[in-house]
């Protein structure tokens, strides 16, 4: 920055194109460039030679993007890629979902989730009897199946002729009981009809009687008074 001065020569050969004791320092930030993927400048301000390995902390996600990592700069631009996917990941079970419905069982890790399920499953015969423990991905692909065993079948059979059974034994439990209300209802409606023609023959005799009964006690009642004044004459 100072007008045109002289410069003490440096005795190295090196040395020459570097500037004398006399001139200014240089104020300036270093515009060396970075490392790749480094987003930090240079702490030191404009200097010869190589920049100083950066050591500040870079705050990232996992590839599950749960959780936040620090991570020094230098080792994350230093590294490959295989080193870079362990630094990068939590070490945490991935999280996501596959197809089928079970958690993916990798540790925390980049692209998509292997489509192979390493759950175990139970898989069963038709019946139920019969169980198997074998991969998800097995019963996905249709490798597998569980088929009845001859016990199975026979079992079916069984239990298909005690169903067969109850249901026959169900019907001739209902007739027995419509038949058996049919006949309370026939001897309920046999009673109303024997007390019905009681009632009646009461109501004809009493109806002869009420219509006869004036005859009758008429000429009693007159024979009676003729016998008193008999009596009261033959007496005196």
């Amino acid at each position: 920055m100072k007008e045109c001065h002289h410069v003490t020569k440096l005795n190295s050969t090196e040395d020459e194109k570097k500037a004398g004791p006399e001139c200014l320092q240089c104020e300036e930030e270093c515009t060396k460039p970075r490392p790749s993927g480094c987003p930090h400048r240079c702490v030191l301000p404009c200097h010869p030679g190589d920049c100083p390995s950066c050591l500040q902390m870079l705050k990232i996600k996992c590839h599950c993007k749960l959780s936040i990592l620090y991570i020094e700069c230098l080792k994350l631009t230093c590294a490959d890629l295989k080193e870079k996917e362990l630094l990068t990941s939590c070490k945490n079970q991935c999280p996501k979902e596959l197809p089928c419905g079970h958690r993916c069982k990798e540790i925390c890790h980049s692209g998509s989730c292997p489509q192979n399920c390493s759950q175990k499953v139970k898989l069963r015969c038709l019946c139920k009897r019969l169980k198997k423990e074998i991969q998800c991905s097995q019963i996905k692909e249709g490798q597998v199946s569980l088929e009845c065993d001859a016990l199975c079948k026979e079992m079916k059979r069984k239990a298909s002729e005690i169903k067969e059974a109850e249901a026959k034994a169900a019907v001739e439990e209902e007739k027995r009981r419509q038949q058996a209300e049919l006949e309370a209802f026939e001897n309920r409606l046999k009673g109303r009809r024997k007390n019905k023609r009681r009632k009646d023959e009461v109501e004809v005799e009493q109806s002869s009687w009420q219509k006869y009964k004036n005859l009758i006690m008429l000429p009693m009642f007159g024979v009676a008074v003729v016998m008193v004044a008999w009596l009261m004459v033959y007496n005196d």
